[in-house]
């Protein structure tokens, strides 16, 4: 954007031996590309700061989670339950926390043990994107509120308490998700402006390149004065 600004100065500055026909390479025009250009480009700064706010506020209010789930976790245990109940618990609990129900080193000994010739290949075992940690949560919380031996004096373990958080968890990881569709639509925008064939800065650049090279010649010092400035795309 601000070598497109450089270029339409030096083109204004050659006054009336700039009179292209082409209306899109015109003053005037390049005028208006630079302007939304501008425009575009405050839109994204304007969405990019909303947006690593939400993130950060996501992210903060999802830390405690992981400790959340084991204290739950340890809470069931600590009750009557089945080995059945405690485990079907565990196996969504381990889908928020990461931990595999057998360590990969001992998985690898025992393959190793085996006569295995390569150790076993690895799925990454934590679902860890957002919506997955929030529907694994909600199965934990559904889970906990059946078991009838699961009564934890303690407030925050209560299923109560553990929904109201999850709601928490998730209006959070909802504006986070807005914030991000603005901002990529505000880039959507501005990289439109600006690269957008035909009418985007940069292949309008290049024919006002040709047309100061029509004028001027190839080796006048106009020409040179804006053949490397540079317009590519990123």
């Amino acid at each position: 954007m601000a070598n497109f600004e450089t270029l339409s100065n030096y083109v204004i500055s050659y006054n009336g031996a700039y009179n292209p026909s082409r209306a899109a390479i015109q003053v005037q025009s390049l005028q208006t590309i630079l302007s939304n250009a501008k425009n575009a480009m405050t839109q994204v700064n304007n969405a990019l700061s909303p947006y690593r706010m939400a993130g950060a506020e996501r992210e903060s209010s999802f830390k405690p989670l992981n400790t959340l789930v084991t204290r739950a976790i340890n809470a069931l245990k600590a009750t009557e339950t089945t080995g059945k109940m405690d485990e079907t618990a565990l196996s969504v609990a381990r889908k928020i926390t990461g931990k595999r129900a057998t360590p990969i080193k001992q998985a690898t000994a025992a393959a190793a043990t085996a006569g295995a010739e390569e150790g076993p290949k690895h799925i990454s075992a934590a679902q860890t994107s957002y919506d997955n940690l929030l529907e694994n949560f909600d199965k934990l919380i559904i889970h906990l509120q059946n078991i009838p031996q699961y009564r934890p004096n303690e407030p925050e373990l209560q299923p109560q308490a553990l929904r109201a958080f999850k709601e928490n968890l998730y209006a959070k990881n909802n504006q986070a998700k807005l914030t991000d569709i603005a901002l990529s639509n505000a880039r959507i925008a501005r990289n439109k402006i600006m690269y957008e064939p035909l009418t985007g800065m940069t292949d309008i650049a290049a024919d006002v390149k040709a047309y100061v090279k029509s004028v001027y010649g190839a080796t006048s010092p106009e020409f040179k004065q804006i053949s490397k400035i540079e317009f590519k795309l990123n």
